[in-house]
């Protein structure tokens, strides 16, 4: 029998700082499904108007009967299960005038009917802003435990109850004091240090630390649209199972208004780092860039620039229709992180929705909030995965690429995710163990498509289709595809009491570990 601790070893460590969210005004969802100021809590809990602290237990029974709990099984073809799953949870929200945030965790007890086989799965998204000193020291923080895939070309794991060595707990926590303010009542200032750190219940997987400190001066000039930012950082990486980088930046911007809505930057700067060698490498950088707000709505910005490792660059476009939004991110940079902890939105339909919200609803507590009533509206389970990324030991660079598409009716709602993300490796080393070991360059393109229905004013139908490919890149090319299909039926059974049944249907296509997976889920779920 396999047993877990029911808590992963830096969550003693996590602030259970918990926070935040009034309910959303009305004009920050207008044209978003049909919430309203009225419109009942998480999971069908009663609505939290005007509260400064709201505090919400709850509890789940899931029942899931599938025909391959072991997806890493060869030989004697598959092994049916039926998993039970019991999962008490709480959501703490608070919006005071100092502390500011969100936490949620529940902790996943499973247990197997034909297999030899249980254990406990933590899942927690916390994040908030503490305000020490009136408008100069703040406190941000936040933390994330979420099951996460070792490899790219692995095995990928239809749900969280699936037995999978190419799986593992993993947990993220970030600290991040810092102080802003103006010198001389000219010039803005700011200066941050963040500390993180990301550990992984793997023993083939890194547990990384990065300390790092961010300044920042910015100011005006004698012409009246021109602006001076200067910026300034140093961040140290460690990992656990050996190797330490470097890096140190330094730019300077001019930015030039050339109408209100529209303005134009260059920088110039220095970098040096050491991720592609032993020795700090020093080489100079400059770039160039617009923002142009043409409407309230929407919102365009491009920035390029010249990087020890060739052109960097960050495009941003997003604008939103009454009724639909729509968003495009296309970013090329060096990650010292997981794919799943640089980058939002390519988890779980939680994050889909997170960061597709983001133009809409600013504020990260009160969009988290919106977030997890309009899933429960919808029957959807937010930790349901979309497309996932892997976990890497080494510095490298990334392109990330996602459109997002979301349609809202009165009863409708269809949301598309298009991402593709492009990972190579800067440091030359068979000591490390993950991917890149194999693969030069690995490169993820993924396609979900999620619909869902109003049946009645308690019911909700839900489909979601999802396609990830993984094709790695080196001596030999490796491949590997999955997707998954899930329908869900939710009700509400009562004033606290939700109700729902789920088919799923999932495939992976490999050359190491193929299979195939059908599932039927019902979810008995119950906010006190």
């Amino acid at each position: 029998m396999k047993t877990e601790l029911p808590f992963p070893r830096a969550l003693s460590g996590v602030l259970l700082l918990c926070l935040s969210a009034t309910t959303l005004a009305q004009q920050d969802i207008a044209g978003v499904s049909n919430t309203s100021l009225s419109a009942p809590g998480v999971d069908g809990s009663p609505a939290t108007e005007g509260r400064a602290w709201t505090i919400t237990p709850r509890v789940a029974l899931t029942e899931t009967l599938t025909d391959n709990v072991n997806i890493n099984r060869t030989g004697n073809g598959k092994q049916s299960d039926l998993i039970s799953e019991l999962a008490p949870g709480i959501r703490i929200e608070s919006r005071t005038a100092r502390l500011k945030g969100y936490f949620d965790y529940s902790l996943h007890g499973q247990f197997y009917a034909q297999t030899d086989y249980s254990r406990t799965q933590n899942a927690l998204n916390t994040f908030g802003t503490f305000e020490a000193v009136d408008n100069w020291l703040f406190l941000d923080f936040s933390g994330i435990i979420a099951q996460q895939s070792i490899s790219a070309f692995g095995a990928q794991s239809p749900s969280s109850g699936s037995i999978n060595n190419n799986s593992t707990e993993t947990a993220s926590y970030r600290l991040s004091p810092y102080i802003r303010g103006q010198l001389g009542g000219t010039v803005d200032y700011s200066l941050r240090h963040n500390l993180s750190t990301t550990q992984s219940d793997s023993a083939n997987a890194n547990d990384i630390d990065i300390s790092q400190w961010v300044g920042q001066l910015r100011g005006s000039t004698s012409f009246q649209n021109l602006s001076w930012t200067i910026d300034g950082s140093q961040q140290t990486t460690e990992y656990s199972r050996g190797g330490k980088t470097e890096a140190e930046t330094l730019r300077g911007f001019f930015t030039y208004s050339l109408l209100p809505q529209f303005r134009v930057s260059l920088s110039a700067g220095r970098e040096s780092n050491n991720y592609a060698s032993l020795d700090q490498e020093s080489t100079n950088t400059h770039g160039y860039g617009f923002d142009w707000n043409p409407t309230e709505r929407t919102q365009i910005s491009a920035f390029k620039e010249k990087r020890f490792f060739g052109d960097g660059h960050n495009l941003r476009f997003n604008h939103r229709f009454p009724m639909s939004s729509i968003s495009f991110t296309d970013t090329r940079d060096v990650s010292v992180l997981p794919n799943q902890f640089s980058t939002v939105g390519l988890g779980n339909v939680y994050d889909l929705y997170f960061e597709q919200f983001a133009s809409l609803i600013p504020d990260p507590v009160t969009r988290a909030k919106f977030v997890n009533t309009l899933l429960a509206q919808t029957g959807m389970n937010p930790n349901t995965q979309v497309t996932g990324g892997f976990l890497s030991s080494r510095a490298t660079v990334q392109r990330s690429q996602q459109l997002a598409l979301a349609l809202f009716g009165v009863r409708n709602s269809i949301t598309l995710l298009v991402n593709r993300n492009e990972n190579q490796s800067m440091l030359a080393s068979n000591t490390l163990s993950d991917d890149f070991s194999h693969s030069n360059v690995v490169r993820q393109r993924g396609l979900s498509l999620n619909f869902s229905h109003r049946l009645s004013e308690i019911s909700n139908l839900n489909i979601l289709a999802s396609r990830q490919e993984s094709t790695g890149s080196g001596a030999a090319t490796t491949k590997a595809t999955t997707t998954t299909y899930q329908v869900n039926v939710s009700t509400k059974l009562g004033a606290k009491t939700t109700g729902s049944m789920s088919a799923r249907r999932s495939e992976f296509d490999s050359t190491a570990n193929p299979y195939t997976e059908n599932a039927l889920i019902g979810t008995v779920s119950f906010i006190y």
